[in-house]
């Protein structure tokens, strides 16, 4: 190689030395610069932040809004895609068994697309000009979000440990988890309809045909009965309930739709001091159930419980564990509803 030809092969590697540094330091602020637009012009009012709402009813179609967003993403960010919307139901409770989640294929150990997946973040999570925080968030009615082994959740506003998790698949390593509340999900929030309204609260799902079971889950954290279900006038429903939950702190401390027990083995319809229906599971206000199967002490041995309830005009299916002290404790009933006249 000649000097001169040397020379110039030095220059071409110095300038793509530089080059490759200055697009190095450019590369965060440049992707984050790549953000989603919104269809409408966006009002100067904002949504509140997203209610919890969780997965009670089994209906695995996307809805308008998730898919609108997943829409969204794949084409704001190029060469990620959609793992996946909704899944066949199962015994846990997860927004995909809805319609309103999205997992959002950006692997966080890959470079470029954990770089698309912050720069979302960052977008999603910034304060507006006028002082809104999470805006865009808000405007989305983004519930929560799991990304690498963290959570963030409207409730609490912050980034929290997902640690009971293993693998990248179930820890959200090599993808991105969105849940909608009811109003993101139906595409009802202002970043798609320049208007800004209160959180919708879920569907009704009217049970008319016979024999069909509807089920449900009944989770101690909910503070007012929610309707999941609307019954048809003239109809006759059997609905049965199944399993524990704990009413307090400690271990022992259980209780099913009827019964409950201090020592962990004993149980009881009612202890003493205890009013009529506290810890029950209240459906449309009454709490009374008929044990299933082996009975001790009016309790079912394997906590499964039938009510019955005839309408004589529509009305919702009101389901909610009475218990004061709900925070203190943990777990969820499952509920099935099924017309039998």
């Amino acid at each position: 190689m000649s000097p001169r030809s040397a020379r110039r092969s030095f220059a071409a590697l110095a300038l793509s030395t530089l080059v490759s540094a200055v697009v190095t330091t450019l590369a965060p602020a440049a992707a984050f610069a790549v953000v989603p637009t919104a269809p409408v012009s966006l009002p100067g009012d904002i949504e509140v932040t997203a209610p919890y709402q969780p997965q009670t009813f089994c209906d695995p179609t996307v809805k308008p809004g998730t898919q609108a967003l997943a829409n969204k993403l794949t084409a704001t960010y190029a060469g990620t895609a959609i793992v996946s919307m909704v899944r066949p139901c199962g015994s846990d409770t997860s927004e995909h068994y809805d319609g309103r989640a999205i997992d959002w294929g950006v692997d966080h150990r890959n470079d470029r697309q954990r770089l698309q997946g912050s720069a979302f973040l960052h977008w999603l999570f910034a304060t507006d000009k006028a002082g809104h925080d999470h805006a865009m968030a808000r405007r989305l009615g983004v519930m929560y979000v799991i990304w690498n082994k963290q959570m963030w959740g409207a409730w609490s506003g912050k980034w929290e440990p997902y640690t009971n998790c293993s693998g990248p698949t179930a820890c959200h390593v090599d993808h991105m988890h969105i849940s909608l509340d009811w109003s993101g999900a139906m595409k009802k929030t202002s970043f798609w309809t320049g208007v800004v309204r209160a959180p919708m609260s879920p569907p009704l799902v009217s049970i008319r045909a016979l024999h069909v079971t509807k089920t449900q889950t009944v989770s101690l954290h909910d503070d007012a009965p929610q309707p999941v279900y609307r019954l048809v006038a003239g109809g006759r429903y059997r609905i049965s309930v199944r399993g524990v939950y704990h009413y307090d702190e400690r271990t022992r401390h259980r209780a099913d739709a009827e019964c409950s027990t201090a020592d962990g083995s004993t149980w009881s319809a009612r202890r003493a001091g205890e009013s009529p229906g506290q810890l029950d599971l209240i459906v449309n206000g009454s709490h009374y159930w008929r044990p299933t199967g082996a009975v001790v002490n009016g309790c079912s041995t394997d906590h499964t419980y039938r009510h019955y309830v005839t309408v004589d005009k529509g009305t919702p299916l009101q389901v909610v564990i009475n218990d004061p002290s709900r925070w203190s404790g943990s777990g969820a009933l499952t509920v099935s509803v099924v017309r039998i006249a």
